[in-house]
């Protein structure tokens, strides 16, 4: 070891240590920790040792090197009582049984099957939004909440959740909540103790059991083999067999939470950031008018579609939706020379580490072009992590920034979106980074193109 003394760190409170950083703006209070006292920063919370690491080997150590040294924190407990043993939450042989079981349904052929039935629901939102009339306000995040719900129900279901999404939303809301206070308290008192957040929490649960129960019984039932997510998940097998009933309730339950609720609060940023940058957004818009010409976005687009590709991935820079993940270390470690001992948490924050000035120029400024290919050759793979690294990045990855990316074409194509003057725009630093106050916008009916892009015509002779 170079280092036998422990990482620097802040003061703490007796006992409680640095709890009250979680309490009161807690971005704010890692990334000023972190210019404080650097790559490595020591924590306590409670009883609990706790690592801040920015150190990209350190980080790569963690996700990749060494990574059966470190499992899901304490942390994901909480997220636990929601989504069981999930993907996002399980840890070991489950987990890496899970994975290769649903690995299969996340191929590039099958998730660009579902791009059509994508763009058909951003069609749909956009007519609503056509059915207003122009510079009617509407609460961005609410209507993304909306979309991606229904999404994840056409590709995990093959279902419309229209009549669903609006009173779902509250339900969603209340389990990550819940999740996130558990997670961060202290002192966590049992389910059963008739506290009124238990029983609001029970309920929300006991609905979206019910939701994802009902769908499974049904599609049983039937007899019938879909091409969409719980299908291929239905009929996922291995040496072992196929998944148990509870293993597809669990992952089944985290694909409907965590597949819509990152992508919509990846979307809702980046129509605020586009309302702050005129200029960016202007030259959104020439692109789409010069790939589609008024058409609606297909797969086959998105390698034209280079800008709005750039423009979604330096939304999830500034504001990732996961915008730390934690692991717990099983025995004793080095990461950038300083001792981890056996039963510490180490915590990787994309939202502190996406601002390291080491690694992005100009950290706090809206710049897609950072990612264009000779901005961005030499720079380190862990210095963006939207979606983690190693074995246990995000599954749906691909599947998110194919969505994210249609999505933004089809809407931005019909309509410019203003935010309202004085609205307060505030970060809800919960399980994921959504907007605290919600994004009340104006929609600015724009119409589309009549002329077809040159592009456009020549796929149409080609065909």
């Amino acid at each position: 070891m170079r280092h036998h003394h422990a990482p620097p760190g802040p003061p703490g409170l007796p006992l409680l240590g640095h709890v009250s950083m979680l309490w009161s703006d807690p971005l704010g209070n890692v990334q000023r920790v972190w210019r404080d006292h650097g790559d490595v920063v020591r924590l306590r919370f409670g009883p609990y040792e706790y690592y801040l690491v920015t150190d990209l080997a350190a980080i790569k150590r963690v996700l990749i090197d060494n990574n059966r040294n470190y499992v899901k924190s304490r942390n994901y407990r909480g997220l636990k009582l929601v989504l069981g043993d999930g993907l996002v939450t399980s840890d070991g042989e489950l987990w890496r049984r899970q994975r290769k079981l649903a690995q299969p349904a996340f191929v590039k052929r099958r998730i660009e099957a579902f791009g059509p039935s994508m763009v058909a629901l951003a069609e749909d939102q956009g007519a609503r939004w056509d059915r207003r009339p122009d510079g009617a306000v509407v609460d961005v995040h609410d209507e993304m909440m909306r979309l991606t719900f229904r999404i994840v129900g056409r590709t995990l279901f093959d279902m419309d959740f229209e009549d669903a999404a609006d009173d779902l939303g509250p339900t969603i809301s209340t389990l990550v909540h819940f999740a996130n206070d558990y997670a961060e308290a202290i002192v966590r008192l049992p389910l059963w103790w008739p506290l009124p957040r238990h029983r609001e929490f029970a309920r929300a649960k006991a609905r979206m059991d019910r939701l994802v129960a009902d769908v499974i019984a049904r599609r049983r039932a039937s007899g019938e083999e879909r091409e969409d997510l719980l299908g291929l998940l239905m009929s996922a097998t291995d040496e072992q067999g196929r998944m148990s009933e509870s293993q597809l309730r669990d992952e089944v339950l985290t694909l409907v939470l965590a597949g819509h609720e990152t992508t919509a609060n990846a979307l809702s940023w980046t129509w605020m950031l586009l309302s702050r940058h005129p200029d960016v957004d202007r030259r959104l818009e020439a692109e789409l008018d010069a790939v589609l010409g008024g058409r609606a976005p297909t797969v086959a687009d998105l390698p034209e579609l280079v800008f709005t590709d750039r423009v979604v991935r330096e939304s999830m820079r500034l504001y990732p939706p996961v915008w730390a993940f934690e692991r717990d270390a099983l025995e004793d470690d080095e990461l950038a020379g300083y001792r981890v001992p056996a039963g510490a948490t180490v915590g990787i924050s994309p939202f502190v580490l996406h601002r390291h000035p080491a690694h992005w120029e100009n950290a706090e400024g809206f710049d897609p072009d950072r990612f264009a290919p000779e901005r961005s050759g030499g720079r380190s793979r862990f210095a963006y992590l939207p979606f983690g690294a190693g074995p246990r990045q995000c599954i749906g990855m691909g599947m998110a920034l194919m969505e994210a990316v249609l999505l933004l074409a089809t809407l931005r194509q019909r309509h410019r979106l203003e935010l309202v003057p004085g609205h307060p725009i505030a970060k809800d630093a919960s399980i994921t980074l959504r907007p605290r106050h919600g994004l009340r916008v104006r929609l600015r009916r724009r119409g589309r193109s009549r002329r077809p892009s040159p592009r456009g015509k020549m796929r149409r002779r080609r065909a």
